[in-house]
């Protein structure tokens, strides 16, 4: 079976074995219920599948049909529902998920979310572009660091397993890839009342980079600047610190002690 890789749908193909099962086998998805978003043509699903408890793979590509009805016939644990993950309901499942996926990266941070806000997700492997994985790690006062590292680093512990090289992938991309790791936190970094605060105050101090958190916050939340200069200073922090200086930890103390709307 022969299939023309569609750019509109970002697929570019691993078919190295080793690679493969070093990330199945790093996944540690041994007798779980596992997500696949983009089988393609079921490289990476063969070997989920002969691991896991379960695999529920979703495929936008109607096209990659053939393939992936050839292995399910092989895998009785095996589901593949042909609709955009994006728009899928997870919630319909009662079970623990980790979701194993070589992403398609003009979906990567739509992912990334959906991922966040599904509470039975617990873990994630995802082949994504390495740029995008040095920003997901990076820490203060990194060039890279911005509100999505600080929101996936509160909701979950990151590392990253393996870099890997764009020559594995057909076709070649343009960019080298990373396989990042992310396991959720059991318990909250910050009380439930308080988690939508600090989720806008790192977004809006993120909103332009340039800028210090005063002025950030001002034009968001319209507060007088000389009291929000009174605020940082009461709580630590110089009237003139940039979102990027702060650690999450920072950010978390600063949440608790908001009180403007």
């Amino acid at each position: 079976m022969n299939h023309q890789a569609k750019k509109k749908f970002g697929q570019n193909f691993i078919r190295d074995k080793n690679l493969l099962m070093k990330i199945v086998r790093e996944s540690n998805i041994e007798d779980k219920n596992v997500i696949e978003v983009g089988p393609g043509q079921g490289a990476l699903t063969t070997f989920l599948a002969s691991n896991a408890k379960k695999v529920i793979a979703y495929e936008i590509d109607h096209s990659l049909k053939p393939f992936l009805d050839a292995i399910k016939n092989e895998y009785e644990n095996l589901e593949i529902i042909y609709e955009d993950f994006l728009e899928a309901d997870i919630s319909q499942y009662t079970e623990d998920l980790h979701v194993v996926a070589n992403v398609p990266y003009y979906i990567t941070t739509p992912i990334l979310f959906k991922i966040l806000e599904t509470d039975n997700i617990k873990t994630a492997s995802l082949m994504i572009q390495k740029e995008v994985c040095d920003r997901l790690l990076a820490k203060p006062n990194h060039k890279q660091y911005n509100a999505l590292s600080i929101i996936l680093q509160y909701q979950a512990h990151v590392s990253k397993m393996m870099d890997v090289k764009r020559q594995m992938f057909f076709p070649i991309p343009n960019v080298d890839s990373a396989v990042i790791r992310i396991v959720k936190r059991d318990e909250p970094l910050i009380e439930k009342d308080k988690e939508l605060v600090f989720v806008r105050l790192v977004k809006e101090a993120f909103k332009q980079k340039r800028k210090t958190l005063v002025n950030n916050w001002y034009e968001a939340y319209h507060v007088n600047k000389q009291e929000l200069e009174m605020f940082l200073k009461s709580n630590g922090y110089s009237p003139n610190v940039r979102a990027e200086a702060l650690a999450v930890e920072d950010f978390i103390k600063l949440a608790r002690m908001w009180s403007y709307d």
